[in-house]
């Protein structure tokens, strides 16, 4: 520790005299160089020679100490006393002691220290040495700076000129949340992240993968995020400088805007972060588009469509008693955190699991719902699948509002009982008062890859990989006149945190790959087109649905829809090694030709970009809804119901990382992606219309006889050479209950007495009709 050089805290308040000490410390007959001259108005301090990462000498330096620090950052932050009102320069600079941690200095203490300037990792900073620092007369700590980005500056550079200072947010800052508060795996611990503006969206949600507008988004983004971190750990399920934080009042959103936060800004690991050194309520959290009860509510609509990813829901623990699935072998492995059951490992986190994904269903009220990740363990009582439909139609008193499920044919299914082999599948459920299942349910097999590689390094690797099947059930809509069959197709394309032999061989198996595509994009490719070439001949209306693992403007979405290969500036390949139930598709890859044509229908249902999924801080949709032609034009209103992709992770089911947190079990955190809502609204077929004349010819009055009705008290006899009209709107029949379209049977009542048939069948009321009467028969004329 530091010696005689730190005085006792007490003589350092002023409380006692210090005493003379020869070898003491101090700057009182040194030349002191400002903390803004250290920083300069650069990436890198000026003191620090061209090629070098620390000055060549050393600086006397005072300031009043801001923030400890010994997790994250060992040392202190300080600031200069005055500062030089110069925006582009920082008057605030952290001070490295490491494991020397003063324990006299504290926040509102002035100190002097002399020190060399070291740029650590990008971080300008000071090395505090033994017997070099000294604790002085305490200070005011300065007011914090208002954070303001200007126009057409990134958040990074900004954040530069912030660097080591005590910063305050504010409403102009517009600092935004883009990453909620949650488990960031890449140091290990809870924190969030902002960004200015707007949240940042995936490059590839917005432009065409590799191309240029991409990769620049891409590298913006990198460029315009600033963490919200803790100098320590923060402990599970704790938001330190939030302590509010709560799952129904107190929670945070994506888009947020973030105000009255204080503290300081330091740079590690690459990224800017704000240590907070007070802390917020929940009115310091402006929602821009807070939550909503269930979807958009649209006029008219007769049939609602949804996909819906539940994050693995899984009924195989034997505390919850489900059927053991595809990849389980016995009871033990499926209640293993390491084996096949990869949902809640506990009965209680079951519960709150199938109570929010049963709660977000409800609110849904979809007609058809597309599903992802249920466990894959059959279709019997004891299932996965049986289990939701079961709790869900609880949730409905009236039966014609219950839900039953698509079970696939006894050839289709893996060893007799599974779709697919995976642990988990898609399934689709469906309310029989709405449509009815008009055929069997197909199953589409997607490609395998096997095949060895080498990698740049030369190495060889056998890639052996799976993808799960796709489920298609054609529907007969119930109570749409006219309605064409609706083929709805749900899928689960291979996840991009794999590796295939493509990402293998160009030696980006552990890294991203540099289209920002993900892993396995031309293996997704290949299922897209497997699907595009089984879907090219289906009837009637087709709705392709579900988490598709790609994003709007990426590979297996364009297969799919609009992709030109003679105007493609980059070709779209599949992935080799391929083949389909045994049978060879692709041994090497090749290029996919035109686009299948469906509609992506968040393209004409949104003015601003669609979203469905947050990852590493930037919103995109994996999950989509496409359409051919004739069902797109019966679209009434797509949305991607945000329930969990704006939501903290710490509030879904797992209580891992989450501590003591109390959870809720409503719909919100149900999921790690936003269900998929579509509301069609089916056209009404033109108004039937008749006009039907009675003409007397006769030399006495009759009355017209519609089904044995006779008596219209509006009107009179029909007198001898009149003739009298009835249209759909006509009150008398209307009365009776006889419509356009209808069947009636035809006469007249002569002499009040007898009834002369005008056609011995029924007549439909349609078009233009005509009954004479001659005073021996009625006959009907064209």
């Amino acid at each position: 520790m530091l010696r005689t050089t730190l005085l006792p805290l007490a003589a350092a308040m002023g409380l006692l005299p210090v005493p003379a000490m020869a070898d003491t410390f101090s700057c009182d007959t040194q030349t002191l160089t400002p903390i803004y001259q250290l920083q300069g108005d650069g990436l890198k301090s000026p003191v620090i020679p061209d090629g070098q990462y620390t000055s060549s000498e050393a600086y006397y330096v005072r300031g009043v100490v801001t923030a400890k620090t010994d997790s994250l950052y060992k040392g202190f932050f300080m600031q200069d006393l005055q500062g030089d009102d110069n925006p582009d320069t920082s008057d605030g600079i952290f001070v490295y002691t490491g494991t020397k941690v003063a324990a006299d200095v504290q926040p509102g203490m002035t100190v002097c220290l002399k020190a060399r300037v070291k740029e650590h990792y990008d971080l300008t900073q000071l090395l505090a040495e033994q017997d070099q620092l000294a604790i002085e007369a305490p200070g005011v700590v300065p007011a914090p700076v208002a954070i303001s980005v200007r126009d057409g500056e990134q958040l990074a550079d900004a954040m530069e000129r912030y660097e080591g200072m005590r910063v305050r947010l504010v409403a102009d800052s517009q600092l935004k949340v883009t990453r909620n508060f949650g488990f960031d795996y890449s140091s290990y611990r809870n924190n969030m992240v902002l960004s200015h503006a707007a949240p940042l969206m995936k490059p590839t949600q917005l432009y065409v993968a590799g191309s240029e507008q991409a990769k620049a988004l891409a590298a913006a983004n990198v460029r315009n995020q600033l963490y919200i971190d803790t100098d320590a750990k923060a402990p599970d399920g704790v938001m330190p400088y939030f302590p509010a934080l709560d799952a129904e009042q107190g929670y945070i959103r994506v888009g947020d805007t973030v105000v009255n936060l204080e503290g300081v800004i330091g740079y590690s690991y690459g990224e800017y972060r704000l240590l907070p050194t007070n802390t917020l309520s929940a009115a310091d959290f402006i929602h821009h588009q807070d939550r909503t009860p269930a979807p958009q509510a649209v006029p008219d609509t007769q049939l609602k469509v949804a996909s819906f990813n539940v994050l693995n829901f899984f009924t195989s623990d034997s505390d919850i008693g489900g059927a053991l699935n595809a990849m389980c072998k016995d009871q033990a492995d499926a209640d293993a955190a390491s084996g096949c059951n990869r949902g809640a490992k506990t009965l209680s986190d079951f519960q709150l699991q199938r109570s929010k994904i049963v709660n977000a269903l409800t609110a849904m009220n979809a007609d058809i719902v597309g599903i992802m990740e249920v466990e894959n363990n059959g279709f019997d009582d004891d299932s996965a699948l049986a289990n939701l439909v079961t709790t869900l139609n609880q949730q409905f008193s009236d039966p014609a509002d219950h839900y039953s499920f698509i079970t696939i044919e006894q050839a289709d299914m893996h060893q007799g009982r599974f779709l697919g082999s995976d642990a988990i599948t898609v399934a689709l459920i469906y309310r029989p008062g709405k449509v009815q299942p008009a055929s069997a349910a197909q199953v589409i097999r997607m490609p395998e890859q096997h095949l060895s590689g080498v990698n740049p390094q030369g190495e060889t690797k056998q890639l052996d990989k799976y993808q799960r099947d796709s489920l298609m059930q054609t529907f007969a809509v119930q109570g749409a006149a006219d309605a064409q069959p609706l083929t709805v197709v749900v899928n689960h394309l291979k996840s991009k945190g794999s590796g295939c032999y493509e990402d293998w061989i160009n030696g980006e198996f552990d890294s991203d790959p540099a289209d920002l595509q993900g892993h396995c994009n031309a293996f997704r490719v290949s299922a897209a087109m497997v699907l595009a070439e089984t879907l090219n001949t289906i009837d009637g209306d087709l709705l392709v649905l579900g988490d598709m693992n790609a994003y709007a403007k990426e590979d297996p979405i364009r297969v799919l829809t609009d992709y030109d290969p003679a105007s493609a500036e980059r070709k779209i390949l599949s992935a080799s090694g391929t083949s389909v139930a045994g049978k060879v598709l692709h041994e090497q890859g090749v290029e996919a030709g035109k686009g299948l044509g469906l509609v992506n229908l968040a393209d004409k249902g949104h003015d601003a970009p669609a979203y469905s999924y947050s990852y590493e801080g930037e919103l995109g949709s994996l999950d989509h809804a496409l359409a051919n032609l004739s069902l797109a034009g019966k679209v009434a209103g797509i949305e991607e119901w945000h329930i969990n992709s704006l939501e903290s992770t710490l509030f879904e089911y797992s209580d891992k990382h989450t501590g003591d947190l109390v959870k809720s079990a409503g719909p919100y955190s149900a999921s790690d992606h936003d269900p998929v809502v579509v509301s069609l609204r089916y056209p009404q077929p033109a108004p039937r219309r008749f006009q039907l004349t009675f003409k007397n010819k006769s030399a006495h009055p009759v009355y017209p006889v519609f089904n044995r009705w006779y008596w219209d008290s509006t009107q009179t006899w029909l007198m001898p050479g009149k003739q009298r009209r009835y249209r759909e709107d006509n009150v008398f029949l209307n009365h009776v209950g006889i419509a356009a379209g209808d069947q009636v049977s035809l006469s007249l009542l002569a002499y009040g007495v007898f009834e002369v048939p005008c056609s011995y069948t029924p007549l439909r009321l349609t078009g233009r009709l005509k009954a004479v009467y001659n005073g021996d028969s009625c006959q009907m004329k064209h």
